[in-house]
């Protein structure tokens, strides 16, 4: 396992920093291209200001009707310090004739000024070559659009020897080895100027700038990192931490598989003790909870659905008793808290409710004396109770609460909850006896009792939740007493919940007894 890790985590590191290098080496690419963009944007700026001077002094000559006063304003010291050639000049038939010129005397191409004569009156600056020579030079003209079409504007500028022209620090193109062809090749015959030895080291690239009438060449590379030092140094980084975490892993793996059988152990041990609780938690919350009897002239069905935590034994609990036919006692209950307290609660109140009615009390007596039972500053608990009876035969529900919802009350007409007076729970202090409220209930109609786990859920107010069980139950009415519960529960149980939920159901129709 451990060679396994080491050769992944290696093979890994090998791949994460080709690709490192591969996107550092297209960064490096895109800010040469942009330096070169920068570059041919200079050219092309110097381009048109070359235009623009040898159209002026055009403009000048035409308005002037060539006079060579006016010309020599353009002054001749300064283009003899530069060692600069600027001439005018006039083409007739085919011939050029000088008629002034500015600074050192002109070279002329090859063929003389018979080379002159092939520029046309379009205003364009046309380059004509460099003349060799020492100093090599640049010669291009131009002839005025204005005037007569025969004046024609020459000049020439003298070109580096060869040797690398130094740059600036604070110029944008610092750090950059930059080679300016005339043309479309490299040839080093057309070489302008060159900011290294030439040709030009390492990866070059190359650009193509338009420069009067031909193109320039820009043959450029990078003698240091453009991204910066880290940005070049980052597949290195990669590889040597990518190689020391796969030692740091190595040795984790190593240690935790010397480790593992103790903790398989550990687990199946755990795993056995969740299970015999969980088998524990569930035997007694199903002892603890009654089986529904038969009844005359009612059908009755639960549901109970445990909270989130199958360990702990929760304080829901509901009853029937029936007290003669067609009339019972029910009960819903919730005692706070959870675990074996709260079921310890839970089964004591549920089986004095049976004892006090088996004597014969009224619901309201029963409610009282539950109360003398449970003491929340002794037990530090509390329990909500709902008592009621339901005499289906003479329609009439009578209802007494601690603390609890009031039942559900499900017709033909909808859905609508029962209101009763409520008194404080179980284990709380009450200055006066509870008092029981007698409600007129159709002759067919479903009642549902039910705890707080069907309508409560977290970041919601109570109503919200009372209103979604009153449309689940009006919805569900006319299904069959279990088939109505378990849709209730489907819809309204929350899968996050941590709270019991028990919904207690009661349905008079005058059919056959039945139990669920």
């Amino acid at each position: 396992m451990s060679i396994v890790v080491a050769v992944l985590l290696l093979a890994i590191t090998g791949v994460l920093a080709f690709l490192t290098w591969r996107v550092t080496t297209h960064g490096e690419e895109r800010l040469l291209d942009r330096q070169l963009a920068q570059v041919g944007s200079l050219l092309s700026t110097q381009a048109a200001v070359l235009q623009v001077q040898l159209a002026d002094v055009g403009a000048v000559a035409v308005n002037t009707n060539a006079n060579p006063g006016s010309f020599a304003r353009f002054g001749a010291t300064q283009l003899e310090q530069t060692g600069q050639s600027l001439s005018l000049w006039r083409v007739t038939d085919g011939r050029a004739e000088q008629l002034a010129v500015q600074g050192v005397d002109p070279v002329l191409p090859g063929n003389g000024s018979q080379a002159l004569t092939a520029l046309q009156p379009d205003g364009q600056l046309v380059i004509l070559g460099i003349l060799p020579g020492e100093p090599r030079r640049l010669a291009y003209g131009l002839m005025p659009a204005e005037g007569a079409g025969d004046l024609l504007v020459y000049a020439e500028s003298p070109l580096p020897d060869g040797e690398p022209a130094p740059v600036d620090d604070a110029s944008p193109l610092a750090g950059l080895d930059l080679a300016l062809y005339l043309g479309t090749q490299a040839d080093p015959d057309q070489l302008l100027q060159a900011t290294a030895p030439t040709p030009i080291d390492g990866d070059p690239q190359r650009t193509a700038v338009p420069f009067g009438n031909t193109t320039v060449t820009v043959v450029g590379a990078s003698d240091a990192p453009l991204s910066g030092p880290l940005a070049a140094a980052l597949p290195w980084i990669v590889l040597g931490v990518g190689c020391a975490l796969a030692v740091g892993a190595v040795t984790v793996v190593e240690f935790v598989s010397r480790r593992r059988a103790l903790a398989e152990g550990l687990a199946a041990e755990n795993d056995r003790l969740y299970r015999q609780q969980r088998g524990i938690a569930g035997t007694l919350q199903h002892a603890l909870l009654p089986v529904l009897p038969e009844l005359t002239g009612l059908e009755a069905a639960a549901r109970y659905v445990a909270g989130v935590d199958e360990l702990a034994v929760g304080g829901d609990w509901y009853d029937v008793i029936e007290v003669r036919p067609g009339c019972v006692v029910f009960v819903v209950g919730d005692v706070s808290g959870r675990g074996l307290p709260a079921a310890t609660t839970m089964a004591a109140l549920r089986f004095a409710v049976r004892a006090y009615l088996a004597e014969g009390h009224c619901i309201e007596t029963v409610l009282a004396k539950l109360r003398c039972l449970l003491d929340i500053d002794t037990e530090h608990q509390f329990a909500t109770v709902l008592l009621g009876q339901l005499d289906a035969s003479a329609g009439r529900l009578r209802l007494v609460s601690a603390g609890h919802f009031g039942p559900m009350l499900v017709t033909g007409d909808g859905a609508r909850l029962v209101d009763c007076p409520v008194s404080p729970p179980v284990g709380v202090p009450s200055p006066v006896p509870p008092t029981a409220v007698t409600v007129d209930v159709p002759g067919t109609a479903t009642l549902l009792a039910f705890t707080d786990g069907a309508v409560e859920r977290s970041g919601e107010v109570i109503d919200d939740g009372l209103d979604r069980l009153r449309s689940a139950a009006a919805a569900a009415a006319a299904r069959p007493l279990p088939a109505m519960l378990d849709d209730l529960m489907s819809s309204l149980v929350d899968g996050g919940k941590k709270d019991d939920t028990v919904i207690l159901a009661m349905r008079w129709t005058g059919a056959a007894p039945t139990r669920a």
